[in-house]
């Protein structure tokens, strides 16, 4: 094993660590490097499969790295992180209700979180998630997945992928990473897109798509042809962005009398395939006027 792969290792034992986030600083700086990034992709994927090995192998390891603790700066790192394991627990293996493995063969697969999130991997696809009380995180280490976003406004709901990190505000999604820099493509409602390594934050609507290269997230058009979903999950979704999925079910478009109620933050889980239910629901909601025409259904305020 290479110096920079140990390097690796170590960051991926202290990253899963409970005190990942004091060493936050150090690592992005250390990760900012291409071949660093590289080399803890590659451990990271390894140790989502990690709860295979057996206590004695895991044990093995922590002697070897305590061995080696004095000849590297990162073995103080290493050394806390395998606390864990000292006394016989292996992290990985402690997280048994918070994170679960899903891998996909070349066909597509649908999987259901334990959220109640629906996932369709595809490409041989692997997913790992993180679910604690204040957030779910969901890892895609290879292929491609579709996301279709259980509502939970006081858990964010974050897609890593290589360098990027996509975050659903009540979403259908797609991410990618079987072309090298990971491409997430939105179907409906929104997505904030960033990279670890910097660079701008893009907030994607229905139908557009961005990649994420080493520079930072890019806009990279639109789809060909978004696929209509009639149930939509939000978590503080811009209202406009509701009616918009729901005018492209529906014959019966609905409006807005004022464009200021374009922004109104909208959170619950929704059928867009009945515009009149769904304004009436809206109405009843934002304390707004439903007038519904022959042609058209006009929300207002009262």
């Amino acid at each position: 094993m290479t110096q920079q792969q140990q390097e690796a290792d170590d960051w991926v034992a202290l990253m899963h660590g409970p005190d990942a986030e004091t060493h936050r600083e150090a690592f992005e700086a250390w990760r900012s490097e291409p071949r660093n990034a590289a080399a803890y992709a590659r451990s990271a994927e390894a140790y989502a499969v990690g709860s295979s090995m057996s206590p004695a192998r895991v044990e093995a390891m922590a002697r070897a790295n305590e061995e080696k603790r004095a000849k590297t700066r990162w073995g103080l790192a290493t050394a806390a992180a395998l606390v864990l394991v000292a006394g016989g627990a292996l992290y990985v293996q402690s997280l048994s209700d918070e994170t679960r493995l899903a891998q996909s063969p070349n066909a597509s697969e649908e999987r259901e979180l334990a959220d109640g999130t629906k996932v369709i991997l595809t490409s041989g696809a692997k997913i790992e998630t993180r679910f604690t009380p204040e957030r779910r995180l969901v890892i895609l280490t290879s292929g491609a997945a579709r996301f279709e976003v259980a509502h939970d406004a006081s858990r964010p709901f974050t897609v890593i992928a290589g360098r990027s990190e996509t975050t659903a505000l009540g979403t259908v999604f797609e991410v990618d990473l079987r072309k090298g820099a990971p491409r997430i493509r939105l179907v409906q409602g929104l997505v904030e897109v960033r990279s670890n390594s910097g660079g701008a934050v893009l907030r994607l609507e229905p139908g557009q798509s961005a990649d994420v290269p080493a520079e930072g997230p890019k806009m990279a058009g639109m789809m060909a042809s978004p696929v209509p979903t009639k149930l939509l999950a939000a978590d503080n979704l811009p209202l406009r962005s509701v009616l918009d999925g729901a005018n492209k079910l529906n014959a019966k478009p609905i409006r807005l009398a004022d464009a200021a109620l374009a922004n109104l933050p909208v959170s619950g889980r929704f059928d867009l395939a009945d515009s009149g239910a769904l304004a009436r629901k809206l109405g009843t909601a934002f304390g707004l006027a439903v007038d519904e025409r022959a042609d058209e259904i006009i929300l207002a305020k009262k």
